[in-house]
């Protein structure tokens, strides 16, 4: 009997030693693990000077230079028109006519002329009887070889935005057609109602491959000048901060920085990074400070 317990402690004794010894070989292996530091694969670009040139975008409808409205000397009735829209007219030419039907009075037929040579954009009156005033219009004409748009606009771009800045005039549906001109004016305040301002840009239109009425984009250029963009999902945001990640001998490094002109999906980067610096632009989310890059082609 002694024998046999002696026998059973041995068993007992060598399964705690296996227990304890798997348990040792368990947490040196987790330590070891531990000790292996994840490495990120991300992706960098290099931080260089480029030129930019900033541009502001805005729709608007195309306008011939001049374009203007036609009124009617004497009041009377509708009669006829002499042309319809979208003709050429000299000046002088009859755009319409008014009886003037007064009663006991034999007149002819009045004539509105034309005050200018332009293509009739619209036609204000086209029902016989009519009512014409001289304080209403009854057509508009535009000079179609040279180009108005009149831009209305919030005050940010109005502060950016100078007479005589080189400017180009796109049609903005169909076949692509762009006028080079300038701006012509910019109105000095916002209005307070709208809080956007007035700027009128010009081309000049010979070709006439902008035609009155066409909805077009204006694209106002300011002065070209140095700077470092960088792909825009290069920049995370925090709470009241925007980051970017620098890869610093291998570790991520966090930079603050501020922000500029943005073009596209590109973003300019005005302060907290310097030129040379790899900046990472993917896997960048997922990164903290210190963690090990491995950069990818």
């Amino acid at each position: 009997m002694h024998s046999k317990a002696k026998r059973w402690a041995l068993i007992i004794i060598a399964v705690l030693g296996a227990i304890i010894l798997f348990q040792i070989i368990r947490k040196v292996t987790r330590a070891g693990e531990k000790l292996s530091e994840t490495v990120y694969d991300v992706k960098a670009v290099q931080a260089v000077k480029t030129d930019i040139q900033e541009a502001i975008f805005i729709r608007g409808i195309a306008e011939g230079n001049p374009q203007i409205k036609v009124y009617s000397q004497v009041p009377g009735k509708f009669e006829r028109n002499n042309v319809s829209e979208g003709s050429f007219v000299n000046k002088d030419d009859t755009i319409i006519y008014i009886n003037r039907d007064i009663i006991g009075m034999d007149y002819q037929l009045a004539n509105v002329m034309a005050p200018a040579a332009g293509i009739v954009t619209k036609i204000y009156v086209t029902d016989k009887g009519a009512f014409v005033t001289p304080q209403y219009p009854v057509a508009e004409i535009a000079n179609p070889d040279k180009i108005k748009v009149v831009l209305s606009t919030g005050e940010e771009d109005m502060l950016k935005v100078k007479t005589g800045q080189i400017a180009e005039i796109s049609a903005a549906y169909g076949e692509k057609k762009v006028l080079k001109g300038k701006v012509s004016s910019v109105t000095p305040f916002i209005d307070k109602d709208t809080m956007a301002g007035t700027i009128i840009v010009k081309a000049d239109n010979p070709e006439r491959q902008i035609k009155p009425g066409m909805s077009v984009n204006v694209a106002i250029y300011g002065q070209r000048r140095q700077g470092i963009m960088l792909p825009e999902n290069a920049v995370l945001l925090g709470e009241s901060r925007s980051y970017v990640y620098i890869n610093d001998n291998g570790r991520a490094k966090m930079a603050d920085v501020k922000t500029g002109y943005i073009e596209g999906d590109n973003i300019e980067i005005t302060e907290g990074i310097n030129i040379g610096d790899a900046v990472i632009t993917e896997g960048n989310f997922k990164l903290n400070e210190g963690n090990l890059l491995k950069i990818k082609e």
